[in-house]
């Protein structure tokens, strides 16, 4: 069995939703759970009539709602040629977004969107976008149905524990199993449940990653497969280098790393369940479905190069605070305090006997409150415009002079480095140079190390 998960670029449009009709149907393996986002652009129309709904403003809610029909009705036209199940599609898109508009009313009277009901809002785009899907596949005499997991979470958690997702693989595991005895493909939502606290917050806008693994897990997958559209997880920005490569293979700590640090990659939070139960998760392009594109698994493997990837956050701040003995006992903890008190992340960390440097994401609007309150303690230095290169891989601590490589490759661009960071894992090295350096700094050092 394996799972199947297709983003809103692969949902995107009637045709795209045709292209995943054709992987699904002629995938290597028979028995499959498929799981679909939202088609591209309707999260944030359905996001986008919430915030009307508060101004009151039935008018503006209405035009969105109005968009998403449209869309799903279009898409409808070309995906369903049979009677019958047309005009079943019809009734199922006009009622739901019929409900919403209601729901959406009932908001105003109300006067607030709660976490639970930005949930039963967001929902509707994976569930209009699952039953399309279905529908389609129905239309060319395949067996698939439709599963809405928006209810399957029963029970009133607290808290996200392991009770929790116990109690939600065992209500997966008996809701999908039987279907896929019966060479039946289930066609699920990627939204599932009303969990604590709200899915965007506990989990974030990848949560139907998170509910491909979540399946996987249940039904004992071999392989977790998310259907974008790259070929998988790059040597870098293929913007940036047209001839970054793919990576074969990379490990689930890696792939936190290329995260954190900016890449445009899975987000590890999301495939911790399979990962967890050594399930193989693979990243694979819709649009090229032959590509092997990358699996991300426990360990990940060993590539004979020093590290996997090279990747860059545009946009940050150093921020430099100084005192006569910053190993003074307390006064980090008094530092990082201030941070936290306006819920300002930390990105990099560089210290020194008088100073300490840190990066954040510019713009932060409550900087200019926090440089205030630092500087009745520190001297107190901002710069912002800067951006962090990083290059992301557990075999460095296998091949001496890395970090001199890089720093030389940078030095003979005469690009100048503010601050160094590396992990006491040895898993990445980051340098934050100028942002005017970003493209130069990418190229110089993935033709250093990678030769192109």
């Amino acid at each position: 069995m394996f799972s199947l998960k297709f983003g809103g670029t692969s949902m995107g449009s009637a045709e795209n939703i045709m292209q995943t009709a054709d992987i699904i149907v002629t995938h290597e393996e028979k028995k499959k759970v498929v799981t679909v986002s939202a088609m591209s652009g309707i999260t944030d129309l359905l996001l986008q009539s919430a915030k009307c709904s508060m101004k009151e403003d039935e008018l503006c809610y209405g035009d969105a709602l109005g968009e998403v029909k449209r869309i799903h009705l279009k898409a409808l036209k070309k995906l369903v040629k049979n009677k019958e199940l047309y005009d079943e599609g019809e009734k199922f898109i006009t009622e739901r977004i019929s409900h919403l508009s209601e729901f959406l009313t009932a908001l105003i009277v109300v006067g607030e969107v709660s976490a639970r009901s930005n949930d039963a809002i967001i929902s509707l785009g994976e569930i209009l976008s699952a039953y399309l899907l279905a529908l389609h596949l129905q239309d060319r005499g395949e067996k698939s149905q439709f599963i809405n997991l928006e209810n399957i979470v029963s029970l009133r958690a607290q808290k996200l524990n392991n009770e929790f997702f116990n109690t939600l693989s065992h209500q997966l595991s008996e809701l999908l199993n039987p279907l896929l005895e019966k060479n039946i493909t289930p066609i699920c939502t990627g939204f599932f449940g009303k969990i604590p606290g709200g899915i965007i917050n506990a989990v974030g806008r990848g949560y139907s990653d998170f509910t491909a693994a979540l399946i996987g897990k249940a039904c004992k997958a071999k392989e977790i497969q998310i259907w974008t559209d790259v070929s998988g997880i790059l040597s870098t920005d293929p913007r940036i280098v047209p001839k970054a490569h793919v990576i074969d293979e990379i490990s689930f700590g890696e792939a936190t790393e290329l995260a954190n640090l900016g890449a445009k990659v899975i987000h590890p939070q999301t495939i911790w369940p399979a990962v967890k139960d050594d399930i193989l998760v693979r990243i694979k392009n819709t649009m090229a479905p032959s590509d092997n594109g990358t699996a991300i698994t426990r360990k990940g493997n060993n590539s004979g190069k020093p590290f996997k990837s090279i990747t860059i956050q545009k946009d940050i701040t150093i921020v430099t605070v100084r005192s006569g003995d910053m190993t003074e006992s307390g006064i980090m903890l008094q530092l990082f305090q201030e941070f936290s008190h306006y819920d300002i992340s930390i990105d990099l960390i560089s210290t020194s006997e008088s100073s300490v440097s840190v990066t954040i994401q510019n713009g932060e609007d409550r900087v200019p409150d926090l440089v205030e309150s630092l500087e009745k303690i520190f001297l107190v230095d901002v710069e912002s415009g800067n951006t962090i290169i990083a290059i992301v891989g557990e075999e460095m601590k296998n091949h001496i002079g890395v970090s001199g490589k890089l720093f030389s490759a940078l030095g003979n661009a005469k690009i100048n480095v503010r601050m160094i960071s590396q992990g006491a894992n040895e898993g990445n090295i980051s340098a934050v140079i100028a942002g005017k350096n970003s493209v130069e700094a990418v190229q110089v050092v993935h033709k250093e190390f990678f030769g192109v």
